[in-house]
């Protein structure tokens, strides 16, 4: 049975990665659920800024695993579920699979031979273990997207160390999105 609660977590994720949330369109693929999974996605993207909206529309077609996407200006994130959670598939792109309150990192890079191995050895440093690692990219020395996974939240300090390789373009750190720790 999925669990559709974790959509919530995931849109206050999405909030946290995007400066502005403007010209938002969500486009849910799935028959099934379709309210409960706009109700849920919207209350973690808007939060307590009622005064923003987002436009909805639903597809005619029926999809497996995929249930919704979410644009936001240029960027689009495609969710899915398999058969106990939801998760982000996609962030434009890039392939990735992050699920709700998990803790981790997008490393924006130039493709380049050990860029995995540059990340892990900064967090093994850190003493922080990698749950799942994804590398994916527009194409051969390109720009690319790794998604590190991790158990433990990633102190801003490691994150600057990791923003200093020199191919690395942009570093955000992900983190579990607690209701309790919301902020306007």
């Amino acid at each position: 049975m999925v669990h559709y609660s974790g959509l919530i977590a995931l849109g206050r994720l999405i909030r946290y990665l995007e400066e502005q949330i403007s010209e938002a369109t969500l486009n849910i693929l799935t028959h099934e659920h379709r309210e409960e999974i706009a109700r849920k996605l919207i209350e973690g993207l808007l939060g307590p800024s009622p005064d923003r909206t987002v436009k909805i529309e639903t597809s005619s077609g029926e999809y497996t695993n995929e249930i919704a996407i979410l644009q936001i200006g240029k960027n689009k994130y495609r969710f899915e579920k398999d058969h106990h959670e939801v998760f982000i598939s996609r962030m434009n792109d890039y392939s990735c699979r992050i699920t709700p309150d998990a803790h981790g990192l997008l490393v924006y890079h130039t493709d380049y031979p050990g860029v995995i191995c540059d990340v892990s050895r900064i967090l093994a440093e850190n003493q922080i273990n990698i749950s799942s690692m994804q590398v994916s990219r527009e194409q051969k020395g390109k720009n690319a997207l790794l998604v590190s996974l991790t158990d433990e939240a990633i102190p801003e300090s490691v994150t600057a160390k990791i923003e200093h390789i020199p191919q690395i373009t942009k570093v955000l750190s992900l983190y579990p999105h607690n209701p309790q720790e919301e902020t306007a």
